[in-house]
């Protein structure tokens, strides 16, 4: 009878053993903490955390992104991590296009967004251009990044640099549009736009606005307003259009006009359609249907129903072609000549002009000078 207590002691024991392992089985398999049925969802997702690293994926298995932090908080929807110390790289098909730290984000699985804020820094992977920003939301799946705060975009290739306030920019085609007290400055030449909002084809080697833009050549203190702007940067040719104002403080001349291409390297502005040019301090005012003004050699070439106006003179010579030199302080005309005094009813024509500003002298020649006086 004892040998049978023994006995059945021993099996209630290992029925006791086999009771609790299964209990704990079906515990562990049922009712485990949330953090671990976490980590299986976000694998199904298709994420994964492997030593605080955050992978994600689009429809076709290429890498979205590859996040690290040092910490990685779920939210109850298990859906969005928030994430400290961020460090990682986004990614367009399978391509690395930009690698980014911050101090802290979130990252959205549903929407497949990435939201990041303080001590921005990136680079843009295809182009190397450097980026930062207080604010920061990549949208993976529309290819769009959008920052805000102090934003700074720099090209060291290029030697140009970009500031605003707002950033709404398309990666994987390296374009970039900037808004709100947008200044870009350009080493070489030393270059200062402004504008409310510029846009950077980095990939095209091109600036462009749509919006009244105001730029200043450092070295000359040139300064040309407009309604819009497009800056070749391989070429180093500015074309703008609308209510263009050029002022050229050093030759005290101020042009208008319509139309302009200005080639930065070359000091060449040239004026396709009508426009006037004014030098207040000379008493002069041009207008012609096309121009070039070289700004190097401060010689204006004019063409095209050329009208000036002498104030020296109280004269007005027309001719067909007009060459300013602006140093020595001689205009030139040539083709179909017909100056004009009013004031002393003097009209003359003539094949050749050429007015002395300083000496206020108007000199006409030519095969068949006709001298008009109208008393």
């Amino acid at each position: 009878m004892q040998l049978f207590s023994r006995r059945n002691i021993r099996l209630f024991g290992i029925i006791f053993v086999i009771t609790v392992l299964l209990f704990a089985l079906g515990w562990f398999i049922f009712l485990r903490p949330e953090v671990t049925s976490l980590n299986k969802s976000v694998q199904v997702a298709g994420s994964s955390l492997q030593n605080i690293t955050l992978t994600e994926f689009d429809a076709n298995g290429k890498l979205l992104w590859e996040i690290t932090s040092k910490q990685a908080n779920y939210r109850q929807d298990r859906k969005i991590a928030d994430v400290k110390e961020v460090k990682g790289k986004f990614y367009r098909n399978g391509e690395p296009l930009m690698e980014v730290t911050g101090d802290k984000g979130t990252i959205d699985q549903v929407s497949k967004e990435i939201s990041l804020e303080g001590n921005i820094k990136a680079i843009a992977v295809q182009e190397k251009i450097d980026m930062t920003a207080d604010r920061m939301v990549w949208k993976s799946e529309q290819d769009l990044l959008k920052a805000t705060g102090n934003i700074q975009i720099n090209k060291p290739e290029d030697k140009i640099k970009m500031t605003g306030k707002e950033l709404t920019a398309k990666p994987s085609t390296n374009v970039y549009s900037l808004a709100k007290n947008v200044i870009v400055i350009a080493a070489e030449p030393a270059l200062e736009m402004k504008s409310e909002k510029i846009t950077w084809d980095a990939k095209r080697d091109r600036v462009y606005t749509e919006s009244p833009i105001s730029v200043l050549q450092v070295k000359d203190k040139l300064q040309l307003f407009a309604n819009k702007g497009d800056w070749n940067i391989q070429t180093k040719e500015v074309t703008f259009s609308g209510d263009i104002k050029a002022k050229d403080p050093k030759l005290d001349l101020d042009l208008e006009t319509s139309q302009a291409l200005w080639n930065l390297d070359k000091k060449l502005v040239t004026l396709p359609v009508e426009f006037t040019a004014t030098s207040k301090s000379r008493g002069i005012v041009v207008k012609a249907q096309q121009g070039q003004a070289q700004l190097k050699e401060e010689r204006i070439n004019l063409t095209g129903q050329v009208s000036a106006s002498l104030q020296s003179t109280q004269g007005i010579v027309n001719a067909d072609r007009v060459e300013w030199l602006i140093p020595t302080k001689i205009v030139t005309a040539d083709g179909n000549i017909v100056y004009k005094q009013p004031d002393k009813n003097l009209n003359v024509q003539g094949d050749r002009a050429v007015a002395n500003l300083e000496l206020q002298t108007v000199t006409i020649t030519g095969t068949n000078v006709i001298s008009t006086l109208t008393p």
